[in-house]
């Protein structure tokens, strides 16, 4: 009798664990999910232009050079950069920190597991952290420094 308790109370034990690891991981964010899709192209070396914003938790004035871009804290976001390799995109901090870069910079919010920073060539995703919210500044190009707007954080 004493055994089949034993065996009893461990497969209790072990399906608890196997649960308790099921609803962990269902709590952790898709980090292929966005909220909303930015964007952006240029205007030779002087501009960025955000050419459309699908989705939610992000405003700019499509079709404007170097306008500010209003994102909401807590969402998740991917920015479609059309301007190629020759424009990356940068995310800066105060007192121009690079916060998140589109390039070979490292960032400083890149290695956040809460951010969930991704980039390619053309893309990079990322999720609004307060954290990093409190940090950011404005967007520029890598590589030209009139390629610049703001960024507002908004809860």
């Amino acid at each position: 009798m004493k055994t089949n308790f034993k065996l009893f109370a461990a497969t209790i034990f072990i399906v608890s664990v196997i649960f308790a690891c099921t609803e962990e991981q269902d709590n952790i964010p898709d980090p292929n999910f966005v909220n909303s899709t930015i964007t952006i192209n240029n205007v030779g070396a002087t501009a960025y232009v955000f050419s459309a914003i699908q989705g939610e938790g992000a405003q700019a004035n499509l079709n404007v050079e170097n306008t500010a871009l209003t994102l909401k804290i807590g969402s998740r976001y991917k920015i479609k950069n059309e301007a190629g390799r020759a424009h990356p995109f940068l995310i800066m901090g105060i007192a121009n920190t690079t916060l998140l870069a589109q390039n070979d910079v490292v960032g400083s919010f890149e290695d956040n597991p809460s951010v969930n920073f991704v980039a390619t060539d053309s893309t990079m995703l990322f999720t609004l952290t307060p954290e990093l919210a409190t940090q950011i500044a404005p967007y520029m190009c890598g590589r030209h420094a009139a390629m610049t707007g703001n960024i507002n954080a908004v809860e």
